[in-house]
């Protein structure tokens, strides 16, 4: 009987040839000593095969570190496509095959997946947005935001805005407007990465304010006002932007968050790092 690494082998090949895969990742985790044991990271080992012609790969192999993954979680496994991306081993547009063996720790003993690296993705991954944010985070926030942008809230338009990264950090820029509605809620309740929450972020968007987010996706209040000082602090921005995307883009020139914010006309999304826009989606 042959053995299930080599039967994962020969599946992944297949898939790959049928999907007409741009490349092949495959990710195994390196064995440490016992006195070297990391409860929160592990080392990797990263193997890209990269399709040049019909039948025709090149091989690159890396060793990185990711955070330990949860049974199931594919965030440390995107946010190994996004190095690859920074290192220039896989670009926008790419269908990406991806297996890896039991010793990630998936609770799997072999887990194949497709992916495609969308526009959201490789801009996401070339501007290291996901550096200190988990990379799950931020795609939650900007698909929600996009669906603001595009739908409203029964018909009516409306800007928002969500500051994401140390709460702390936040904390000290940010006032509560209204009651925070999310004040004693459950954290199962206020993560932003949950489905279930989807319409609950909807609704509270209408208030006047921001969101602010934690690093992990925790949703720590909503209605909040940016209390940032504009005098001084060097925005990139063009005339005709109003209060709110001053001060969520002079908010991330001040500390390390990036902030998306939703135009009321016309929907546009932006995201800003550094007191710049580095994002434009609709």
């Amino acid at each position: 009987m042959p053995k299930i690494e080599e039967v994962i082998g020969k599946a992944v090949t297949k898939i790959a040839f049928d999907v007409e895969a741009d490349c092949i990742i495959s990710t195994e985790q390196k064995q440490k000593e016992e006195y070297e044991e990391d409860f929160s990271h592990m080392d990797v080992t990263v193997t890209i095969f990269r399709k040049i012609r019909k039948g025709v790969y090149t091989k690159r192999v890396y060793d990185t570190e990711i955070r330990k993954v949860e049974s199931g979680s594919m965030v440390p496994i995107k946010e190994l496509l996004m190095e690859a991306i920074i290192k220039k081993y896989i670009g926008k547009g790419d269908r990406v095959v991806c297996v890896e063996d039991e010793s990630m720790g998936t609770g799997y003993k072999g887990l194949l997946f497709v992916f495609d690296v969308d526009k959201i993705f490789f801009d996401i991954s070339t501007h290291n947005l996901a550096e200190n944010i988990r990379a799950d985070v931020i795609e939650a926030v900007i698909n929600i935001a996009l669906e603001i942008g595009r739908e409203g809230r029964e018909g009516k338009k409306f800007g928002t805005g969500f500051i994401i990264g140390d709460k702390t950090d936040i904390l000290k820029y940010t006032k509560q407007m209204i009651f925070n509605p999310f004040a004693g809620q459950s954290e199962e309740l206020r993560k932003i990465t949950e489905p279930e929450i989807k319409e609950t972020v909807k609704e509270f968007s209408q208030l006047d304010g921001v969101f602010v987010i934690d690093k992990e996706g925790m949703i720590i209040t909503a209605g909040s006002y940016v209390n940032v000082d504009l005098n001084g602090v060097d925005v990139n921005l063009p005339g005709g932007f109003g209060t709110r995307h001053r001060c969520c883009a002079a908010l991330t020139n001040v500390i390390d968050v990036i902030a998306i914010v939703v135009s009321e006309s016309g929907g546009l999304v932006r995201v800003f790092k550094n007191g710049k826009v580095i994002m434009k989606l609709s």
